[in-house]
């Protein structure tokens, strides 16, 4: 081993540690200021230290330093964005939605950098950026095999030291502090001797080979999904919950597919013409699938508003609208595959720039949605009573703060909510106070009764939504509160005191309830027979 290389190693394993060090410290301690780490340097830049180790030297470092400072750049400017003074460390949101679109971003853009310092220049050929890019992709997948293999080891070891009575061992095994430090460390390890193999690149090519066949299969289902559609109708897809997800999987799984068979554009995967007939129509109907997601999302906005993660869902679905629509046109005008290259550099662009804008006041999450509830109230679209001021305040940052400032609200119970107790809601899902008393007031209950529900609410119970109370003899002879949550159903006497569970599964805003005679304890809910528990 040259000097070099001995000093290569070294970095790797000191990133990996440092990496997983902070991430485990992540996961235990979730308050303070560790709540506010910045994820997406501590996540990113190490894995693309390790992906480009073989070009190492200065251009390397600079590559890494640029992407650092972007990376905190975006960093700062979130953090500036959420933590209004009026709100501690453990009220700021989840950096998630950032990681996620940070992560497609330079995952996506890594290849262009490390083609440069491979052959210093800018002008290379579509084909290196699109091998390079596959390449990091095998090593990623290798690297979760190697981490599947030795975390299984890890288990087996773990229960053979639970049954000898040495449970300390496993118990500090798998503590986040130990165990997040110990996969980085897998992963960088694997990585770099992966890199060091020539035969990464010859998997590479057997697996994309494999994953081309799959695309005539993929295209079967993307039509033939498209062509049921008229006679099942939009409702029963709308009814999933899941359209938009469904449908984004079914076009990123097609552009997948289409990229791993087409490779750079120069060849034709299929001998039968017929299937190169199939497969250019899975493409062609891309732009219909694109249509049907934004317009699903689209609906979600128009009954509930913009939220950061609706925001982030339509994000993802125009990217997708805007790679699926370039492979239509190449389609047409003839002009497929020879010009994938092209779509894919200006999809990339496109989804950098816009990554960019969303950490920037111009395309904020937070921003827009916080204009956006402010609109929906003040125009009369929601009413004062049914708006959600905690989330405003307490969901959308800086932004939220400054909308509410201008509703003028000081005497509002949500703006007595202490940020305390709104962790509190968050992380044990207990509304505070005022919240509780809200839901409880349009109940047929008395004040002794409403006052008990208030002390002793039921879990997972977050809005008026999520919980409906009725009142009908369960037990002969008396009167019985029940209480329908979306999990189970409690039964109370009228003291109140907890007499009896129901399980089941329930939607408390659509309830058809009776007793259910002659079968004592047992009721009837929407049509089906369910039995109480003591």
């Amino acid at each position: 081993m040259n000097s070099i290389d001995r000093k290569r190693y070294i970095w790797v394993v000191i990133s990996a540690l440092i990496q997983g060090l902070l991430l485990g410290i992540f996961a235990v301690i979730r308050s303070g200021p560790l709540v506010c780490m910045p994820l997406t340097v501590i996540f990113l830049v190490p894995f693309v230290f390790w992906l480009s180790q073989e070009h190492w030297g200065r251009r390397l470092v600079n590559l890494l330093l640029g992407l650092t400072v972007i990376l905190a750049a975006f960093w700062i400017y979130r953090l500036w964005s959420l933590y209004s003074p009026d709100v501690n460390f453990e009220a700021v949101p989840s950096q998630k939605s950032d990681l996620i679109r940070a992560s497609m971003a330079v995952f996506l853009l890594i290849p262009f950098f490390q083609c440069r310092i491979a052959s210093w220049s800018w002008k290379f050929p579509y084909s290196e950026i699109f091998f390079q890019f596959c390449r990091n992709l095998f090593l990623l997948f290798q690297a979760s095999i190697v981490i599947a293999v030795f975390w299984g080891l890890l288990i087996t070891a773990g229960l053979l030291f639970d049954i000898v009575g040495l449970e300390k061992i496993p118990y500090f095994i798998f503590n986040p502090i130990t165990a997040v430090p110990l996969s980085s460390l897998i992963i960088a390890i694997s990585i770099s001797v992966a890199i060091k193999h020539p035969g990464i690149d010859s998997l590479g090519r057997w697996l994309l080979s494999v994953l081309a066949w799959l695309l005539p299969f993929f295209a079967v289902l993307s039509v033939a999904f498209l062509a049921c559609l008229p006679f099942s109708g939009l409702r029963k897809l709308w009814d999933t919950g899941q359209a938009s997800t469904l449908m984004l999987l079914l076009q990123f799984g097609t552009i997948v597919l289409a990229n791993a068979a087409y490779l750079d554009g120069r060849r034709q995967p299929f001998a039968s013409s017929w299937i190169n007939c199939l497969c250019s129509i899975s493409l062609l109907v891309l732009p219909v699938y694109s249509v049907l997601s934004v317009y699903s999302i689209a609906l979600r906005i128009t009954q509930y508003g913009l939220t950061p993660d609706r925001i982030q869902a339509l994000f993802l679905a125009l990217i997708t609208a805007i790679w699926g629509t370039g492979y239509a046109v190449s389609v047409l005008l003839r002009a497929f595959p020879k010009s994938i290259g092209r779509v894919n550099i200006a999809c990339v662009v496109v989804l950098a720039l816009a990554v960019t804008a969303m950490n920037t006041p111009i395309l904020d999450p937070y921003r827009l949605s916080a204009l956006n509830q402010y609109d929906r109230l003040t125009s009369g679209q929601v009413s004062p009573e049914e708006f959600d001021y905690l989330y405003m305040r307490f969901g959308l940052g800086r932004w939220g703060n400054d909308m509410l400032s201008r509703l003028n609200l000081p005497d509002s119970p949500a703006m007595s909510v202490t940020p305390s107790e709104y962790s509190r809601w968050v992380s044990s899902g207990i509304p505070p106070e005022y919240v509780r008393r809200r839901i409880v007031r349009d109940a047929e209950l008395s004040t002794e009764q409403q006052e008990y529900f208030v002390r002793r609410w039921p879990s997972g119970v977050r809005t008026e939504h999520d919980i409906a109370f009725r009142l009908l003899p369960v037990r002969r002879g008396e009167q019985n509160i029940i209480a329908f949550t979306e999990n189970a159903a409690y039964i109370y006497s009228m003291k109140p005191e907890l007499i009896g569970i129901i399980a089941g599964e329930f939607s408390p805003q659509s309830l058809d309830v009776q007793t259910a005679e002659p079968k004592f304890m047992d009721v009837s809910v929407n049509g089906k027979i369910y039995h109480v528990s003591e």
